[in-house]
């Protein structure tokens, strides 16, 4: 195993389930992709998105307080570089990408058309963390296709590669090995 100790960009932990933030205040509605993105809590549900304070969506979460988080597949990997790699700042995605999209059931938040997931996040907290912020939300509603999810898991949904690769999840190869089975493995090596 080779050892590094100056990282620079890392990528050894992708992929990874690209989330499309999707943030408004007043008349600007913005999405961006994010790779670094996390559950946190079950009870009550929080998940957080580390967003860099150069983004146009930081601005738009700070001022709203609210954001939602966005999962698609893979065929529409366009979509992620499209918002991800230019600036709504700059430029009126959802105009000039032809971007769909509908409002929150709970929050005032844009929600992709054809996303297979959807959270509707109200934030809690922010922290800075080295280049970026950590912004916290709590989970106030969640959309999603039952027809793109088996047992809990959508085939095809679009993972990150890192620079600027994309792959999708496949269920494929699933193997269930929980709490059940590793006491069965337990209970089968101390009769050995």
């Amino acid at each position: 195993m080779i050892f590094a100790e100056k990282s620079g960009k890392y990528y050894f932990h992708y992929p990874f389930p690209v989330a499309i933030v999707g943030s408004k205040w007043d008349n600007s509605i913005n999405f961006m992709s994010a790779a670094w993105h996390t559950q946190i809590s079950f009870d009550p549900p929080l998940y957080g998105v580390a967003i860099s304070p150069k983004r146009f969506t930081k601005e738009l979460i700070e001022k709203s307080g609210v954001f939602s988080l966005n999962f698609i597949k893979y065929d529409d990997y366009k979509i992620s570089g499209f918002v991800g790699r230019t600036s709504g700042k700059d430029l009126d995605k959802i105009n000039f990408f032809g971007i769909k999209y509908i409002k929150g059931k709970k929050l005032d938040v844009p929600i992709l058309e054809n996303a297979v997931a959807c959270y509707e996040c109200k934030l809690i907290d922010s922290k800075t963390y080295g280049d970026h912020i950590l912004y916290v939300g709590e989970i106030v509603g969640i959309h999603y296709n039952e027809n793109e999810y088996k047992d809990g898991i959508s085939d095809g949904l679009l993972l990150y590669a890192g620079n600027d690769m994309y792959t999708k999840s496949e269920n494929t190869y699933l193997v269930k090995f929980g709490k059940e089975e590793v006491k069965k493995e337990i209970d089968k090596r101390k009769k050995l």
